[in-house]
């Protein structure tokens, strides 16, 4: 019971250490079923908070969803939360907008959360991401080849959305979810190494571990570190862009001649026009 109370009190002191509420939010809990939702859940019904639950059906995995829908029904239910569902063709809406079915799962489900939030006078959207959903986040982006906002991980907070449960590994979710005997639904889809951030999950990470036992907690400090470093970075990128680059209507204008005088000139452009999803290969082409 030492490690339930562990994930509790470390639960607790994240949300305060980084001011994500207060004990008079009401905030939106998004909650599948899974193991990390249901711990979360769990634990905002333990504060003063005022709380609802949200899940998304994406019909993407048969009865298996529906069951899904209907185990989370049925624990809001039993703990008298205010429950919303929502059955969204997630396929339909990934061929129509040319996206991969996460991508529009995520879109989707960002999208309506928003909608309740505002309509039901909710303050905040909970998410259930954990440290090594930053870790196989981040390695995801290393392999797909990313700048350095790619290496700083998942935000704290964004907006109205946060995620109190980043100070957590998944064996703490793990431990907390078995000491207090929880239930929770198991996503099929999480041990097909067919996806990609499985592949991460279940190869690459645990050969990290062998090498480092407490790689999970010692990376996760390094992205700290990065995060941090990013933040002095991204000022730097803010000044010399108010210097640089103008806003005209439907028009941005760079000054390729102070540009060139820059030490960093190529970093500096890739930052000026990421935004505008310009490949970082034809940078040096355009300095040129």
């Amino acid at each position: 019971m030492e490690k339930a109370k562990g994930l509790w009190l470390s639960f607790t002191d994240f949300i305060s250490r980084n001011q994500l509420l207060t004990g008079t939010d009401n905030v939106l809990l998004a909650v599948s079923g899974g193991i990390d939702s249901m711990v979360l859940a769990n634990l905002f019904l333990k504060t003063d908070n005022t709380i609802g639950i949200a899940h998304c059906n994406f019909q993407l995995r048969g009865t298996e969803s529906d069951n899904d829908e209907k185990f989370v029904r049925e624990f809001a239910k039993n703990s008298n939360t205010p429950f919303y569902a929502k059955s969204f063709d997630t396929e339909k809406y990934a061929e129509e907008k040319k996206v991969s079915i996460q991508m529009a799962a995520r879109d989707l489900r960002y999208e309506w959360f928003e909608k309740i939030r505002i309509t039901e006078g909710f303050d905040y959207i909970a998410l259930a991401h954990n440290k090594n959903d930053i870790l196989e986040t981040v390695l995801l982006n290393i392999a797909r080849g990313t700048g350095l906002k790619g290496m700083t991980g998942i935000k704290k907070k964004s907006g109205y959305i946060i995620r109190p449960l980043l100070s957590a590994t998944r064996k703490e979710i793990v431990q907390y979810a078995d000491d207090n005997d929880l239930s929770y639904r198991e996503d099929s889809s999480n041990v097909q190494i067919k996806y990609k951030r499985n592949m991460i999950r279940h190869q690459i990470i645990p050969e990290f571990e062998e090498l480092n036992p407490d790689f999970i907690d010692s990376f996760s400090q390094t992205i700290n570190q990065i995060e941090e470093a990013y933040e002095i970075f991204e000022n730097m990128v803010k000044k010399k862009k108010e210097q640089m680059v103008t806003e005209i209507g439907d028009k941005t204008l760079i000054d390729i001649y102070k540009l060139r005088n820059l030490s960093n000139k190529t970093t500096y452009l890739y930052e000026f026009l990421r935004p505008y999803h310009f490949p970082s290969q034809i940078i040096p082409d355009i300095i040129e």
